[in-house]
């Protein structure tokens, strides 16, 4: 079952790759005042509903799923739309499911248990799943 999931996590990221959060170019509207602080909701549909919520003191804290991973730290360069989500307690096993995203601009760095995103909107894909900022 684990394996037909991340089959269709794949064939779906790759059909939403080339209009997908993950992308290389980031737009003008995450550049100019875009802040990453809030709430992040993957909606639900094949697992319940997740939160990330990223705080104002960088830290990232996982809600209603993946709470095992707490607590990450995060740090966003507005000049780049590049965040930086820094995971010290995922496990480099878990990393090699960011590895099918790398074709879109994700980075992953296993030694500083790092995943890298640019941008495009307000939206991200965290283990397969896409969360998106909820607006104030």
């Amino acid at each position: 079952m684990k394996t037909l999931t991340i089959f269709w996590i794949f064939v779906f990221g790759l059909i939403l790759s080339s209009s997908s959060a993950l992308g290389q170019h980031p737009s003008e509207a995450v550049k100019r005042g875009f802040s990453v602080i809030g709430v992040w909701r993957y909606q639900g549909g094949e697992e319940k509903a997740m939160e990330i919520h990223f705080l104002a003191d960088h830290k990232a804290i996982f809600k209603g799923g993946y709470a095992f991973y707490n607590a990450a730290k995060w740090y966003f360069n507005p000049a780049t739309a590049e965040l930086r989500l820094i995971v010290p307690k995922m496990k480099q096993d878990d990393f090699k499911l960011f590895n099918q995203w790398t074709n879109t601009g994700l980075k992953i760095n296993l030694k500083e248990k790092t995943i890298v995103y640019t941008l495009r909107d307000a939206r991200l894909c965290f283990m397969g799943y896409f969360f998106e900022k909820e607006k104030k």
